[in-house]
């Protein structure tokens, strides 16, 4: 004759519902995962502007300093050299 049929157990029923809660956990978890780098990255990339700016400044400020710095030996060597008329 035949073996009678076991019943599946309580819990089989849910399963696809458990997966879908694992999935959408998992899906979750991922893209806060990519905010956190998108976040990171977007920090990184506003020091790195702000660094360039400041050297750029800083650059222009150096330039002007030797700039200036130049004049003033210009004009100690028109200073020092000997008027162009005078024979020796």
């Amino acid at each position: 004759m035949t073996a009678p049929v076991n019943p599946p157990p309580w819990w089989a029923p849910f399963v696809p519902v458990i997966s879908l809660i694992i999935v959408i956990a998992g899906v979750v978890q991922m893209s806060g995962g990519y905010l956190a780098t998108l976040k990171d990255h977007t920090k990184r990339i506003d020091q790195l502007e702000a660094d360039a700016r400041t050297d750029a400044k800083t650059r222009t400020e150096m330039l002007q300093q030797l700039d200036l710095r130049l004049a003033r030996i210009e004009v100690k060597l028109e200073m020092m050299a000997e008027p162009k008329g005078k024979a020796p």
